[in-house]
C-alpha cells in the first residue's frame, strides 16, 4: 500500500481537496453515505479510499439520484461503481415503466371523457393507481424486498430432513385435495383443505404462527404490475447469488411470475390447483 493511501485527512483538509464543503461531508456522515475513521480525540480522519466513494457519491447526485437513495444502490451493488451505475440504471427503466403506464391510464382517461363516455370502474381504478403510484412507493418496495429475502434465507437454511418432512407433507395433502375434488369449494371440506395449504405455504415461507409480525403491504397500491417489475429489477437483494444469475435473462415480473405458476403447477397438478382456486374464491 503506497504512503498516499496511508494518508488521512482531517475534515477541513478533505473537503478542499475534495472540492466540497466540511458541511456536506458531515451531512454524508450522518446519512451513512461516508463515514470515516475516527482518531482517539473523535476526529474524522478521510483516507484516499473515502474519495473514491465520494465520487461515487457525487456522481450518483449528479445524475439525479436522492440521497437518501445512494446508500441502498451501493449496498445493492456490492462491487465497482460500475455495478452502482447498472443498479441506478434498472431502477430508473421500471421507474420508466411506471410511468408510461401512467400516461397510457391518464390518456385513456381524458379520451374516454372528451368522447362524452363516462369512466368505466375498471379505467377508474387504474386512474387511480397510477395517481398515487409515487405515494410510499418506496417504502412498500423496501419491504417486499426484505420480506421476500427473509423468506429466501429461510429456504436456504432448512435441513435435508426438514426438505423431506416438507415434501411428505405437500404429497399427503395433495392426495387429499385430489380425493375431494368433487366436493363444493365453499363446503367446510373443501375450506379445511384450503386452510392446510396456507399454513403450509407459510411454513414453507418461515412465517409460521408465533413467528415475528409480518410486513404491512398496503402500501403496495394493490401490487400494479409497475410495483411488481420494480421489485423484480432489485432481486439481486433478495435471491440467493445462483438463482439470481439464472434469472438474469427473465425480464419482467410477469414473465418470472408465469414460470414460477407453471412450475408450481406441475407438482400438484393443473386439477388440483384449480381446485384451491376456487376454494379461495368461495372464502372472499
Amino acid at each position: 500500500m503506497t504512503s498516499a493511501a496511508l494518508r488521512t485527512y482531517r475534515t477541513t483538509a478533505f473537503a478542499a481537496l475534495a472540492g466540497v464543503t466540511p458541511r456536506a461531508l458531515r451531512h454524508y456522515d450522518r446519512l451513512g453515505l461516508l463515514r470515516p475513521a475516527r482518531s482517539s480525540a473523535g476526529y474524522r480522519l478521510y483516507t484516499e479510499r473515502d474519495l473514491e466513494t465520494l465520487e461515487e457519491i457525487v456522481a450518483l447526485k449528479f445524475i439525479g439520484v436522492p440521497l437518501k437513495e445512494i446508500a441502498a444502490i451501493r449496498r445493492r451493488a456490492k462491487g465497482p461503481f460500475v455495478e452502482v451505475l447498472r443498479a441506478q440504471l434498472e431502477t430508473l427503466q421500471a421507474r420508466r415503466r411506471v410511468l408510461t403506464r401512467a400516461i397510457d391510464a391518464i390518456a385513456a382517461a381524458e379520451a374516454s371523457l372528451r368522447s362524452g363516455a363516462t369512466l368505466d370502474v375498471q379505467l377508474m381504478k387504474r386512474l387511480i393507481e397510477v395517481m398515487h403510484m409515487d405515494e410510499h412507493r418506496e417504502e412498500a418496495v423496501a419491504a417486499y424486498t426484505a420480506l421476500l429475502k427473509a423468506k429466501a434465507v429461510h429456504l436456504s437454511s432448512l435441513s435435508d430432513k426438514q426438505r423431506t418432512r416438507m415434501k411428505q407433507k405437500w404429497g399427503t395433502l395433495v392426495a387429499d385435495v385430489r380425493e375431494a375434488l368433487g366436493e363444493d369449494p365453499a363446503g367446510p371440506e373443501a375450506q379445511t383443505l384450503l386452510n392446510r395449504w396456507i399454513a403450509l405455504l407459510q411454513e414453507l415461507g418461515g412465517s409460521q404462527r408465533g413467528g415475528s409480525a409480518p410486513v404491512d403491504l398496503s402500501l403496495a397500491f394493490h401490487w400494479t404490475s409497475a410495483l411488481r417489475d420494480e421489485v423484480w429489477e432489485r432481486r439481486s437483494e433478495w435471491l440467493p447469488p445462483d438463482a439470481a444469475a439464472e434469472a438474469a435473462g427473465i425480464g419482467h415480473a410477469e414473465e418470472a411470475l408465469a414460470r414460477v405458476r407453471a412450475m408450481a403447477e406441475t407438482f400438484p397438478g393443473g386439477d388440483v390447483m384449480d381446485f384451491i382456486k376456487r376454494a379461495r374464491a368461495a372464502r372472499a
